[in-house]
């Protein structure tokens, strides 16, 4: 029995186990492992904030600008774009057949009015940048298509005189009026007299255009109905301009608080210089209030 047992345990394997002596490493790996916790202590101090604190006062070169005696080294030279340096002159039988060739395109029945003045309009200029007469636009219902096909009109000759007297337009169409004299620089005075369906878009619309206008000179509003809204707006859109000296508002009811608003909001108009206020029923002391406000805030208006 007992070899029997003897031969069992003989045929099962025999597990050996040898205890590592873990405290005995080589002095290099001890060093590495300190020098690489000193490391990582070093990383978890210094921080942007630290770094920013020591500045660097002195640099490892010296730091000097130098700048070209002579045009030797200057390789370009960029000057401003002018839009309209390269447009070409067209005579007034080529502008009438764009005009013509736009109305068409757009479905639209051309304006004889449009149609007479080129037909009949002197034509005496010798460049792009010499304007016409006038070009009257008198009595007519002018929308959006309209406005694109005056733009063939516009985008080719200039005027001294823009009129849009008793036309009825939207303020949409009056908006994309004023972009499109604005951008061709295509009058120095427009006429908007007795337009009686501007509205507060219409308004908004005119302030952005003197904001922006280098040519504009005089601004015609004859007959035209202010309230307590679009007065503020109006007079908020003559504070902006730069170029406007001659301003036109007869025949506009301005009495009252209105007349008050119009000239205490004209006391930031630096560059205006005529101002017409004829027909407006102004009383002895709204005569008074206006000489008194043209005198402390307006001198350089005659």
């Amino acid at each position: 029995m007992s070899t029997q047992n003897e031969s069992n345990n003989s045929s099962l394997p025999s597990l050996h186990v040898i205890k590592s002596n873990e405290t005995e490493l080589p002095s290099i790996h001890h060093d590495e492992i300190e020098m690489s916790s000193i490391n990582d202590s070093k990383t978890e101090q210094s921080t942007p904030n630290d770094i920013d604190e020591k500045p660097i006062t002195t640099a490892s070169h010296s730091r000097r600008v130098h700048f070209p005696t002579d045009d030797t080294q200057l390789r370009l030279v960029s000057y401003s774009p002018e839009p309209f340096s390269n447009q070409p002159l067209l005579s007034l039988g080529v502008i009438l057949q764009r005009y013509r060739g736009a109305c068409q395109r757009l479905q639209l029945r051309p304006l004889n009015c449009l149609l007479d003045q080129l037909n009949t309009m002197d034509d005496g200029r010798k460049s792009y940048y010499d304007r016409l007469d006038c070009l009257k636009i008198v009595n007519e219902k002018i929308d959006l298509k309209q406005i694109d096909a005056i733009e063939e009109i516009l985008s080719h000759c200039r005027f001294h005189t823009l009129n849009f007297e008793l036309s009825i337009i939207d303020d949409l169409a009056l908006a994309q009026l004023f972009e499109v004299i604005e951008y061709y620089e295509s009058c120095t005075h427009i006429n908007l007299s007795n337009i009686r369906s501007i509205g507060l878009q219409g308004y908004q619309a005119l302030t952005k255009y003197l904001r922006k206008t280098n040519s504009l000179e005089r601004l015609d509003m004859n007959l035209t109905r202010f309230d307590d809204n679009n007065i503020l707006g109006f007079t908020r859109s003559l504070r902006l301009s730069s170029t406007l000296y001659e301003l036109h508002v007869e025949s506009c009811q301005l009495t009252g608080k209105i007349l008050q608003k119009f000239i205490q909001n004209l006391r930031s108009c630096t560059c205006l210089r005529e101002l017409y206020l004829c027909d407006n029923r102004m009383y002895y002391n709204f005569n008074l209030l206006v000489n008194k406000y043209l005198y402390i805030c307006m001198k350089n208006i005659q």
